[in-house]
């Protein structure tokens, strides 16, 4: 199924930048306009001037084409000498807990989703993929990595992994979130023929990163060499990392759903038209911690929301009913998902939050964290949240593995994967099986 191959990174020299950590950013689609300022004054070669360049139009891609050919030429970023597995490792805390998150980079064959080899999880929006193949076609470099999950069962690929990363980190280092990123060089044959052949078998799940992947898709023919005809590109693969579904340090956060804009918004009124599918009820919890608790209590047994409007000193739940007929949802994989049911019963159907709505990026907005979504709602900029539980990552194989896909915005892996720790040539020579 799944064609895994070592690849040339491209990655920064230490003894050029100093401490890698702070050259490195997050992907551009979570980098505000603060955090991106940040970033440039933390170091002058920070990534983030590549990954998010300023300036006008088509002159801003052409401006990271010119910077990343300068720090190359300069020996900032050099290519490493020979093919490799890059094993990844993200150690980080949230609310007190602590996880660590292991994977590896490699070159993965780009593959049409109707070939079912990746599998994408989440709808996309046209703007950032013309933004990245603007991006990609400029560099010719893929600057980011996609994010990839896969089933790993039996533990072969989670025990080749953590072989790999006993001996010293090639990088290990920590960023201004307060994430230690380690890297491993996995230069060894024989290693890279065993994860190879461990994948070989799978189906690589998107978890992050579809507008990439199918900018590469859509990129791929256009920077194909003329004498490669005959054989596979580099422009043939993409850089992903590749991470265990079953991983315990696999984090997913809720993505909670924030309305505004809408015409003689009544919360009475929706609880009147919502009565029919759910048991709704009012509740006095009033502080982020309580709303979660009793999100993942009640989560656990129905699908279930937690809905704040501004004035309220307390919080309305909805509650799924069981006898509820879900089949005009879709099929079963998708019927019970939070994401399908809060927008297949309520935003669409009573607030006319439909799906070109939402492709427009209209009415809604989104966070993952309970208190900002709380104050938002407080200070009267927008007319309510809905708070709901993360999506499990079962249901979202289950769907994605059946041929669904998921609303926009339907998971958020956290944290993020660092950009700036390997690169990948879109133009170098086609990376070749472990030999």
């Amino acid at each position: 199924m799944a064609e895994i191959v070592p690849f040339i990174g491209l990655r920064y020299a230490p003894e050029r930048v100093g401490e890698v950590g702070a050259v490195l950013s997050p992907p551009y689609d979570v980098i505000g306009e603060s955090e991106r300022a940040a970033l440039e004054a933390l170091h002058p070669e920070n990534v983030v001037r590549v990954e998010l360049p300023r300036g006008d139009g088509d002159a801003r891609y052409a401006a990271a084409a010119n910077l990343l050919g300068a720090w190359t030429a300069e020996g900032i970023l050099r290519p490493d000498t020979r093919e490799a597995f890059y094993v990844y490792e993200q150690q980080f805390t949230f609310k007190g807990l602590s996880f660590t998150r292991r994977g590896f980079f490699a070159a993965v064959h780009l593959e049409p989703y109707e070939r079912r080899v990746v599998l994408p999880h989440e709808e996309t929006l046209t703007g950032p993929k013309e933004d990245r193949l603007r991006l990609m076609r400029a560099t010719r470099t893929q600057i980011s990595p996609i994010f990839g999950l896969f089933r790993d069962g039996d533990g072969a690929a989670r025990s080749l992994i953590a072989a790999a990363s006993e001996r010293r980190a090639t990088v290990d280092v920590k960023t201004p979130n307060d994430v230690r990123h380690r890297l491993w060089v996995i230069e060894d044959g024989g290693l890279q023929a065993e994860l190879a052949g461990v994948l070989r078998s799978k189906q690589i799940l998107i978890a992050d990163g579809h507008h990439r992947y199918e900018t590469l898709l859509a990129l791929a023919p256009e920077l194909r060499p003329l004498d490669s005809a005959a054989g596979q590109a580099a422009s043939d693969f993409g850089l992903m990392y590749l991470a265990p579904a079953e991983d315990p340090g696999l984090l997913v956060l809720a993505t909670h759903r924030l309305v505004r804009g809408i015409a003689d918004f009544d919360l009475a009124a929706l609880r009147a038209s919502a009565s029919p599918a759910f048991d709704i009820s009012e509740g006095d919890e009033d502080t982020p911690a309580a709303i979660e608790e009793r999100l993942a209590r009640e989560g656990a047994e129905r699908v279930t929301f937690a809905v704040r409007v501004p004035g309220s000193g307390g919080t309305t739940w909805f509650s799924l009913k069981p006898i509820l007929d879900l089949s005009a949802l879709g099929p079963p994989a998708l019927r019970k998902l939070d994401v399908t049911v809060l927008h297949g019963i309520i935003l669409a159907p009573l607030l006319a939050i439909d799906e070109e709505a939402m492709a427009n990026q209209s009415y809604l907005g989104y966070t993952h964290d309970t208190a900002e979504a709380m104050a938002r709602v407080a200070s009267g900029e927008y007319q309510a949240a809905f708070l709901m539980n993360p999506t499990k990552m079962d249901q979202v194989l289950a769907a994605c593995e059946a041929g669904f896909t998921l609303p926009q915005k339907s998971t958020y892996f956290q944290p993020k994967l660092a950009t700036g720790l390997v690169m990948y040539r879109l133009d170098g020579p086609a990376p070749q099986p472990p030999r």
